[in-house]
Formats: structure tokens, sequence, C-alpha cells
């Protein structure tokens, strides 16, 4: 008999996997897991999605809104109500990326800066409100955004804030990522975009 030579194809390799006990096993654990943790958090998130409902805006889940191009202002009291309540990180981070659109900033643009220099959230919550902050930053924004980045007490997060400076035109955004090419939290991000 001659051995076939050659890429796989797909349904081989399916055909393979499915015939590996090992394999399906895990797959199933895998699937079991995803499932369970998606019904965890629409039990977590029934009080934000209930209220969200009340005005039209039927959704599974917060992450639904951040993975939509339709516009959903009247949701955003709504999510920053729910950004003060106690959820899990995974479930804040959602509620903090969803407001990550321009029409947030009236507002929550004050309310999410108090709440990253109280660093009232952990790492993933708190990167996601600096994306949001980096999303509704306008150019007038730019002294608030340089007190942010050069805040070295923030940690990481700051780095949502590189590309706002380089897209200023104003040549004090430009020393301040150069002053800062050395921060271990921004170095590599400032490096790629400034080619330096």
């Amino acid at each position: 008999m001659q051995k076939r030579r050659g890429p796989v194809t797909a349904a081989e390799l399916a055909a393979r996997l499915e015939a590996d006990p090992d394999w399906v096993a895990r797959r199933d654990a895998r699937e079991r897991d995803r499932a369970q943790r998606e019904q965890q958090s629409h039990i977590e998130q029934a009080p934000l999605l209930s209220d969200l409902q009340a005005i039209g805006i039927v959704v599974n889940n917060v992450w639904n809104l951040v993975n939509t191009a339709t516009p959903y202002p009247q949701a955003l009291p709504i999510l920053l109500r729910h950004l003060s309540k106690q959820y899990s990180e995974r479930t804040l981070e959602g509620i903090a990326r969803a407001l990550a659109v321009k029409d947030a900033r009236l507002i929550a643009w004050d309310h999410l800066i108090a709440s990253l220099r109280k660093k009232l959230f952990p790492k993933e919550p708190n990167d996601a409100i600096m994306v949001a902050i980096a999303a509704m930053a306008r150019p007038t924004d730019l002294e608030c955004l340089i007190d942010l980045i050069k805040d070295e007490s923030l940690g990481s997060c700051r780095i949502f804030l590189v590309r706002n400076l380089m897209r200023s035109k104003r040549q004090e955004a430009r020393n301040v990522l150069l002053s800062l090419r050395d921060d271990p939290d921004l170095k590599r991000e400032i490096a790629a975009r400034l080619k330096v």
C-alpha cells in the first residue's frame, strides 16, 4: 500500500480528532465550562440586562453592546450607573468597554477619570476604563491625557493613550512620548509608534 503524501484536508483532520476519545473529552469539557461561564454571566448581569431591556435594548450580555456598530446613547447612563455596582471583573470590563464611545463623554468623562485616579478597579476593568477615556478624548483634552500617561501609578493601562498623543499635532505630545520612551509599561508601544 502506498502512503499518501501532501497536506491533510480539514475533513480528514476533523475525522481524526473525532476518533480520539481524549480529544473529544477535552473538547466537551471546554464546551461545558464555556456554557457554564456564559450562564453565570447572564445570571450576574440580570439587573443590567433588565434595565437595558426596559429602554428597548435587548442583549444577552453587555459584551453584545461592545461588539455592535449600532449606537446606543440611551444605554449610556445605565451603563455608567452599573459600573459602580458589584460585578465580576469581566462584567465590569464589558461595561467600561461599552462606554468607549464618543457619545458617553458628556456623562462619563469626569467619572471615569476619577475612577482611574482613585484606583477603584482591578486591572482588566481599569484597562477598559482607559480604553473608554481614549475613545472619547478630544484634542482639547491633551493636558489631561498627558497627566494620565505620566502617572506611573496607573500602570500599563496608560498604553491606551499613546495613540491619542501620537495623533496630536502639538509638539508637547511628542515630547511627552519621547520622555516616556524608557517607561517599562510604555516603551514597546512608544518605540513602535515613534519608530525609535
